[in-house]
């Protein structure tokens, strides 16, 4: 996953208050969660794959036609906004929590505040400047879609552009490089690809049974 610094599309407001913590979603958790910098398709497949996240559990590719995705409060950034090609992040969407490793100020999110957080987007906009798009893949689907070999993360003379993470690829020979079709907003891989009102619709449909 690269990066690359953009001027903000859109004003931030002078703060974005900071979500009540959720249990267990603290530094101490974080420690002992897999996580490697750049490498967050990753991170986020251990953390769905795993136990350390209640079920049901869902990986969240965030994505645009334009791969330039500018985020605030990311732990990587010298300056906000940080401008990933994509970013991943684990959703819980029966508690309407987003849980972002590589967030700065808070680990969890309730949805709507993490719009306004990472995006400046508020909940009363009636438009999505960025025309985000985010592909929800559940638990079952990511095992058996995802796969990486980390070539995305190799130079053409095959030097590394990041350092790896110490642990093997979620790698499937059989399947090959999926990664480059999950962020593809228009690839339908996997999983299904919602706009930011499709994705407040998701969160909120397990919470009203």
């Amino acid at each position: 996953m690269g990066s690359f610094t953009l001027n903000p599309v859109v004003r931030a407001p002078a703060e974005v208050p900071l979500p009540a913590p959720h249990a267990p979603f603290d530094d101490a958790w974080r420690a002992e969660q897999r996580h490697q910098p750049f490498f967050c398709e990753e991170n986020v497949w251990h953390l769905v794959t795993g136990d350390a996240l209640p079920r049901p559990r869902a990986a969240m590719f965030i994505l645009n036609d334009e791969g330039a995705v500018p985020m605030w409060g990311q732990r990587a950034a010298a300056v906000d906004p940080l401008v990933w090609d994509y970013h991943v992040v684990a959703l819980l969407p029966e508690h309407g929590l987003v849980v972002d490793l590589d967030d700065r100020d808070a680990i969890a999110w309730p949805l709507d505040a993490w719009l306004v957080h990472a995006f400046r987007i508020d909940a009363r906009a009636a438009h999505d400047p960025l025309l985000l798009r985010f592909r929800v893949v559940d638990e079952g689907t990511l095992r058996r879609t995802f796969s990486t070999d980390r070539s995305h993360m190799r130079g053409q003379d095959g030097s590394l552009q990041r350092p790896f993470p110490s642990w093997p690829p979620p790698y499937d020979p059989a399947q090959g490089m999926t990664l480059s079709r999950f962020v593809n907003p228009r690839d339908a891989v996997a999983g299904v690809v919602v706009d930011v009102a499709g994705l407040r619709a998701l969160c909120a449909a397990p919470r009203r049974r």
